[in-house]
């Protein structure tokens, strides 16, 4: 999955449609694969929906396009998973899951 958001990221670089403080293509690229994997489980789809909004929406007032990149290519990953443990929990805390 983070291999793919990679090259997902990657190839979007050069969009420059906005929403927000990134580009609309990352915004649904975001959400569109926490669909995916959020309907796998047993959330539901409206509790799937509000939990990879709250991802995405983050994701949104936390980073511009640049800093995305390079919190995804980040070779450490110690950021990346840091990141993603905090919207892990803020967004099930939120939906109700937690």
């Amino acid at each position: 999955m983070k291999k793919f958001l990679v090259i997902v990221v990657i190839g979007l670089l050069f969009s420059n449609i906005s929403y927000g403080k990134i580009s609309n293509a990352y915004y649904e690229e975001l959400y569109d694969s926490c669909m995916i994997e959020a309907t796998k489980g047993d959330l539901g789809y409206s509790m799937a929906k509000d939990y990879c909004k709250c991802g995405a929406d983050h994701f949104d007032n936390n980073y511009n396009d640049k800093s995305l990149i390079a919190l995804v290519e980040d070779e450490s990953e110690a950021a990346y998973n840091d990141v993603l443990s905090f919207i892990i929990a803020k967004c099930k805390r939120k939906v109700g899951l937690e």
